[in-house]
């Protein structure tokens, strides 16, 4: 498989996902919008991998709350790379789990999405996320975080998780 580094101007594809509300969500749609872009599996169980990334995201999401100009012109995104474990349900549970809250409105500057098999394969590719099943059904991965600019291109891509909330 040929992976893509993400990479300043890179037009990022329309990729469609389903969101912890069960309701399919696009890229597209954050068009306008400083778009911060994550994957998570949310049975990770290694502390300084997904978890890291999940507390780091709230951190992002409580200081752009701080200002409201900011706020309104970014939303944060986590896909999922597990579609067979992370229902809309789960990532739900998992999103409030970091949010400190289920309710609607915890959801509605950052979605928790899954996208299909298909479209998880050319995600990973475009964001450089490598991605390996293992026969005990734990999924071996590497680590990817891209911001998109308003305009649908690259701005900015982190890859692994050795970076900062600042540095965002």
């Amino acid at each position: 498989v040929q992976y893509h580094v993400p990479s300043l101007g890179d037009a990022v594809p329309d990729f469609k996902l389903r969101n912890q509300d069960a309701r399919t969500i696009s890229l597209d749609q954050y068009r306008g919008k400083l778009l911060l872009i994550t994957f998570i599996y949310t049975r990770c169980p290694l502390p300084n991998f997904w978890p890291r990334v999940t507390r780091q995201f709230a951190e992002i999401n409580q200081r752009l709350q701080s200002d409201a100009s900011l706020y309104g012109k970014t939303h944060l995104l986590s896909v999922s790379f597990d579609p067979v474990n992370d229902t809309p349900a789960r990532l739900r549970a998992y999103g409030a789990e970091y949010r400190g809250s289920d309710a609607k409105s915890a959801f509605a500057h950052i979605d928790f999405a899954v996208p299909d098999e298909k479209t998880l394969d050319r995600m990973a590719q475009f964001f450089d996320v490598g991605i390996t099943r293992e026969p005990d059904s734990t999924i071996t991965h590497t680590l990817s975080t891209t911001l998109i600019g308003a305009n649908g291109k690259v701005v900015q891509f982190y890859p692994g998780n050795d970076w900062t909330v600042d540095q965002v």
